[in-house]
């Protein structure tokens, strides 16, 4: 098998992974409240989170430099940017203090909170000096 065809064998797992993930998800998580055993639940949809990770980390070891720092940047300023206009939309539209508001302003908190705490750990690697 070709170098493309395992890049494109690899995205098409990682998006399947997602949609799959989507539905597990979706199937066992209450549509309102929290459900008996929320922990677990949390924990065991974690873990399910780390599989569609792993499947995208396949995809990403065979893509090279150029198309890495194309994702990067791609998500970097297009993400933030997109996710800092979905929360001005959403808070003039809905007012700030609207739980689909807070809830987009938690979710950026935690992409926040995910972002500082690879960063940390790709500098403590002093990966920062190399590159």
């Amino acid at each position: 098998m070709s170098h493309r065809m395992k890049y494109w064998l690899f995205c098409a797992m990682a998006f399947a992974a997602a949609a799959a993930a989507g539905i597990v998800i979706g199937a066992t998580v209450p549509a309102a409240g929290a459900g008996d055993n929320a922990a677990l639940l949390f924990l065991l949809l974690l873990g399910v989170c780390g599989l569609v990770m792993a499947a995208g980390w396949l995809w990403w070891k065979r893509t090279d430099d150029l198309q890495q720092q194309g994702q990067l940047i791609s998500w970097y300023w297009g993400g933030n940017f997109g996710a800092l206009a979905m929360l001005v939309y959403l808070a003039v539209f809905f007012g700030r203090h609207s739980d689909i508001s807070l809830g987009a302003i938690y979710l950026f908190f935690a992409q926040f909170v995910g972002f500082a705490g690879v960063w940390l750990v790709w500098r403590l690697r002093g990966r920062g000096q190399s590159e």
